[in-house]
């Protein structure tokens, strides 16, 4: 479940640490065998209808939601029409829920200087690190998306798996980078409507553990390993679902969609993943509590509410919008979705 982490320091600027830039000298290059050729489906470009609404209602109180969706489309455009008249009626929107985590800057540096080490330790290679056939795999697609540079063999596998997927989805014609919520936001400002925030408060006051660097080693290999499964199998289906959402084919998304949420590694990886550091397996839950608290106050104070979900929280059978069916909501979904 892709949810946003807002860390909280006060008053205080916050720089990121720096990843190391020198490392030993590359080895020889290994030669790349042939990569198999695939047929990528083509994203859509210009203007587009955008996703459909959720209604969400009690009496004749309604609550609107769109779904976010990444990656998208680098070029599409999108028509907000039918967002535009939620906002235009609406006197608040509530942003995607989030959490803010307020500790001490030494706490956040330190949590922040673990992604950012980028050598593997003691100068080890990726030819070292990896099985013969998952570093065989590896040097094709390092190939097919990032080119020769050996010096991609002494980064750490979590950060080459972060380098493969932004490249690969940008050959996809697709990015993480499409920010629907700040449009989405920018809109309400644009109406007039009130944007209310939905963020899980927790103070930290003490280090967790820190886990081995075998550990966080090999996490950072198996996540490697399920990045290269994607970029090999399931480029296709995230362009078809880019193009879903952007053109509004509910049901098409709704069958490419996992029954279950689901982030993929790197996806956590990139957005920071400070609950894994943090050791709060629970914090999506508490997000979650805090989103249905602040809907169903915006819901009872407002005859109209625009809200902002993922969509596999809409979509799934344990997200959100399953949530306020069991809480006795009644939830229309748009045309092609089946319920």
């Amino acid at each position: 479940m892709h949810v946003k982490t807002v860390l909280w320091l006060g008053a205080l600027t916050l720089a990121t640490s720096a990843w190391a830039q020198n490392g030993p000298t590359p080895p020889t290059t290994v030669s790349a065998p042939a990569a198999a050729v695939q047929l990528q489906t083509v994203t859509v470009h210009g203007q587009q209808p955008g996703p459909a609404l959720w209604e969400v209602r009690r009496g004749d109180h309604t609550l609107w939601i769109v779904g976010t969706l990444t990656p998208l489309p680098k070029h599409a455009e999108w028509q907000w029409a039918k967002l535009e008249q939620a906002l235009a009626r609406s006197s608040e929107l509530l942003e995607a829920p989030s959490a803010r985590l307020q500790m001490p800057h030494s706490l956040f540096a330190r949590l922040a200087l673990q992604p950012s080490a980028k050598l593997n330790p003691g100068g080890a290679t990726l030819t070292r690190l990896l099985p013969p056939d998952m570093y065989e795999r590896w040097v094709a697609l390092r190939h097919q998306y990032l080119g020769d540079d050996d010096a991609l063999e002494y980064m750490r596998p979590i950060i080459v798996a972060q380098q493969l997927y932004e490249k690969a989805l940008a050959a996809s014609d697709l990015s993480n980078d499409v920010d629907v919520s700040d449009m989405v936001e920018k809109l309400a400002r644009h109406h007039g409507t009130r944007i209310i925030g939905v963020r899980y408060q927790l103070i930290v006051t003490r280090a967790p553990p820190t886990t081995s660097a075998d550990s966080d080693q090999q996490q950072g290999i198996d996540c490697l390993n399920e990045t290269m499964q994607l970029v090999e199998h399931d480029l296709p289906k995230l362009t078809q679902r880019a193009n879903a959402w952007s053109t509004g084919d509910m049901s098409t998304l709704q069958s490419l969609m996992p029954q279950k949420s689901y982030e993929p590694c790197i996806v956590s990886s990139i957005n920071g993943d400070f609950e894994k550091q943090l050791h709060i397996p629970d914090l999506p839950q508490r997000i979650e509590a805090a989103w249905m608290e602040a809907a169903e106050e915006a819901i009872l104070r407002n005859r109209n509410t625009v809200a902002i979900l993922s969509m596999d929280q809409l979509l799934s059978t344990d997200g959100y919008l399953a949530k306020l069916k069991q809480r006795g909501y009644i939830v229309r979904a748009p045309d092609g979705v089946q319920q």
